[in-house]
């Protein structure tokens, strides 16, 4: 492995490629997610809990149907956010809270905000903010994050 000396000086300072007024409204994401795809989800993160591919096993805990899994709700938050930043940027953090349960068949829409900047000489970190929303608006889960728009070559 080589070891820069002298490493390369920054072309030109991240503020000036940032100028915008916040907070800035991202584009919405829209997903439908599918019994199909909550099984599949499952299956590739190893998530035995059947209330997310058993609809039997749902009913049984008080769902009508299987349930959205909080991994493939914060999958939709980072989806959110990248679609976003394009292949330039990057989700730095990201955490989120999953306060009411989402199934399949039902859309739910992704709204978020850059909300604020963050102290960075070397890359423009933003403050992230978003909701997952059901049906009729209806509170799924709440997100927080940086997201990395400027991230050092």
């Amino acid at each position: 492995m080589h070891a820069l000396t002298n490493p390369p000086a920054v072309a030109a300072a991240p503020e000036a490629d940032f100028d915008v007024s916040l907070p800035l409204v991202l584009p919405e994401l829209r997903v439908i997610p599918t019994a199909m795809q909550l099984f599949m989800f499952s299956a590739i993160t190893w998530n035995r809990h059947q209330i997310h591919y058993s609809r039997d096993a749902a009913l049984r805990e008080g769902h009508p149907d299987v349930v959205v899994q909080r991994a493939l709700i914060g999958n939709f938050f980072a989806r959110h956010a990248q679609s976003w930043l394009g292949r330039g940027g990057a989700v730095r953090r990201l955490s989120w809270k999953v306060v009411a349960s989402a199934y399949p068949g039902q859309e739910l829409v992704c709204v978020g905000f850059v909300t604020g900047r963050l102290p960075d000489p070397s890359a423009v970190l933003l403050r992230y903010e978003a909701q997952l929303l059901g049906e009729g608006g209806r509170e799924v889960a709440t997100a927080e994050g940086v997201l990395c728009i400027h991230a050092p070559s």
